[in-house]
């Protein structure tokens, strides 16, 4: 029986234990995979105009969107709220969230609420917000059925954490303007209501454009 040998100009090369190295590798990538890691979210936006209701269009936040179609504008004061990594967390570690409008709906329950984030921690660059509050979140939420995933939709790069608190789903889309901010979108509905309201929110967060 002829065996057959690849050679090089200095000596044999043998594949074997190069090849187990490699799908060792790749097997301990595939099994640290978590249910936290970012995938892609492509297929997460619509844009069905008979589910939206009436254009917003917002010079300081610097976005224009429609909100879900029957989610009425409430016209009420909104305070800030704070998120952070919990009660141990460092007077620097906290980030603000300041909703600029808020969307009801009446028969579902659903809310939206469309604002800025900001910190008051100097230290931090500006470049560096997003990364910073995106792990915050991941942090905060983990132990809500959470779910985090990209996506790329005229021209803005999103992020949505997806998570379970009581009988409520909430999407949070967490975006950068053209001027640096962090603009965030809150999604609530009942889980009960999730599907009828699916398509609306997808096209609602297709909708969302930089001005």
């Amino acid at each position: 029986m002829e065996v057959y040998k690849i050679r090089s100009s200095k000596k044999n090369f043998d594949f074997l234990p190069v090849f187990l190295f490699v799908s060792s590798i790749l097997f301990l990538i595939s099994c640290g995979k978590g249910k936290n890691d970012e995938t892609d979210l492509s297929d997460f936006i619509a844009f069905d105009k008979s589910k939206l209701g009436i254009e917003v269009v917002d010079q300081n936040l610097g976005i224009k969107f429609f909100p879900p179609n029957g989610w009425e504008l409430k016209q009420s004061s909104l305070s800030r709220k704070v998120e952070s990594r919990g009660t141990t967390a460092n007077p620097g570690d906290n980030f603000f969230y300041q909703p600029v409008y808020l969307f009801f709906n009446q028969t579902t329950g659903g809310l939206l609420s469309v604002g800025k984030v900001e910190t008051n921690d100097t230290t931090l660059s500006k470049s560096a917000r997003l990364n910073y509050y995106k792990g915050l979140l991941n942090t905060k939420y983990k132990s809500n059925d959470l779910t985090v995933g990209n996506f790329i939709h005229s021209k803005i790069y999103f992020s949505r954490f997806k998570f379970r608190k009581e009988k409520l789903i909430s999407f949070k889309i967490i975006f950068e303007n053209s001027t640096g901010d962090i603009i965030q979108f809150d999604y609530t509905i009942p889980m009960d209501f999730l599907e009828n309201a699916d398509l609306s929110i997808k096209s609602s967060v297709g909708s969302i454009q930089p001005m």
